[in-house]
């Protein structure tokens, strides 16, 4: 298996999405990946728990310079005089953090992604490891390159410049003087294409991670059900760790968690997705709901609903409930309105002459004249 070091950006938002599709693919075949940004800040892609991901802490940087230095004094100072030389000088300190771990897990290639700090960082790491390094080149280094005469020196040390177009790659050749026998293009992974998902029929639950709503029971029907047909949406946030329970039921292959989303957002969910599933229930500390907002607005938008015989759901939802807790029998309800996209339908379509009839704008005018009433009445009462 190849240990590959990939320095790569995290500096806006998580891993860039082709990096993150790249890693997985490449260990996939076998390929060891161990990362190091440069920065790190939270996005839609993150590192998975078991990739290997360097984690930026200035403090441990510094403290690596004292064993960098002595290990190879006059190399050290060689570089530090270079990097004071070429402005590199926080390219140079990290690269002596991230060659102390790349020698101890015996790091063979160093592979940067775009051609500014970190390509600057990866050439530092060859320079003090004696590997090779390469780098893809995207856009913005050609012509907006913040050190361009680093990036020329780096271009020489590397053993091949990647890019992602042959248009890029007559640009690198025309503003840097690159040889063409040192450019390859290699397109970055675009396939998003999941054909059982697109298949797939997709359950959702909008709620907030707490008890009531029986996360948990969802996950133990899908484990229970073992369809690899179904896909199960998860939007919301809250006080449990309901990706752990999803990884614990051994279904989180089959779930997408979409984190807390606005409005706009969960309109295109409710449209998109086939079933709407809550089963709620008591909790142990004795917390209940009242009637869930959410199965009200997958009603309206003409979806089947799966909930349980809990508080005031069955005064809204007229059918397809199971008892609380009772993995099995909401497994049965999924099977059975998965099965049967006519009765999908028309439950759909009942429920939402149900909201339109009970649950709509007329009920907010009943609020008013409530308030007018009262108000009315103290009149009144004042007059008299």
């Amino acid at each position: 298996m190849m240990k590959i070091a990939y320095i790569l950006s995290m500096a806006t938002s998580g891993v860039a999405a082709w990096n993150y599709r790249e890693i997985d693919i490449l260990q996939q075949h076998d390929v060891e990946i161990a990362a190091y940004p440069l920065k790190w800040t939270e996005g839609p892609y993150m590192p998975r728990e078991d990739w290997h991901f360097h984690h930026p802490n200035g403090f441990r940087t510094l403290l690596l310079q004292i064993p960098a230095c002595l290990k190879s004094p006059v190399e050290y100072l060689r570089l530090l005089g270079l990097a004071i030389r070429t402005r590199t000088i926080l390219e140079f300190l990290l690269a002596n953090d991230f060659a102390h771990e790349m020698r101890r897990l015996k790091i063979e290639h160093v592979h940067c992604h775009f051609g500014d700090r970190k390509f600057f960082t990866g050439y530092y790491c060859h320079r003090i490891l004696g590997l090779p390094f390469t780098v893809t080149v995207h856009a913005y280094e050609i012509l907006m390159n913040p050190n361009p005469n680093m990036f020329k020196l780096a271009a020489m040390a590397c053993e091949k410049i990647i890019t992602v177009s042959e248009f890029n790659k007559k640009e690198i050749m025309r503003v840097f003087g690159v040889t063409e026998e040192k450019i390859k293009v290699i397109h970055i992974h675009g396939d998003m294409s999941d054909e059982r998902m697109r298949k797939s029929i997709k359950l959702f639950i909008a709620a907030e991670f707490r008890e009531k709503k029986g996360h948990d029971v969802l996950f133990e029907a899908l484990k229970k059900l073992n369809r690899d047909d179904l896909t199960l949406w998860v939007a919301g946030k809250g006080q449990l760790d309901v990706k752990k329970m999803a990884n614990e039921h051994g279904v989180d292959h089959q779930v997408v968690f979409l984190g807390a989303v606005g409005k706009d957002i969960m309109n295109i969910l409710y449209d998109a997705c086939d079933i709407f599933v809550l089963p709620s229930r008591t909790a142990g500390s004795g917390d209940r709901e009242g009637i869930p907002v959410a199965i009200m607005e997958a009603m309206s938008h003409s979806k089947p609903v799966i909930s349980t015989i809990h508080v005031g759901i069955p005064e809204l939802v007229p059918e397809m409930l199971v008892p609380e807790n009772d993995a099995d029998a909401l497994a049965k309800a999924i099977t059975f309105l998965a099965d049967n996209p006519d009765e999908r339908k028309r439950q759909g379509e009942n429920n939402l002459e149900i909201i339109k009839q009970e649950y709509s704008e007329a009920e907010v005018c009943r609020l008013k004249d409530l308030f007018a009433e009262i108000i009315d009445s103290g009149i009144d009462s004042q007059v008299h």
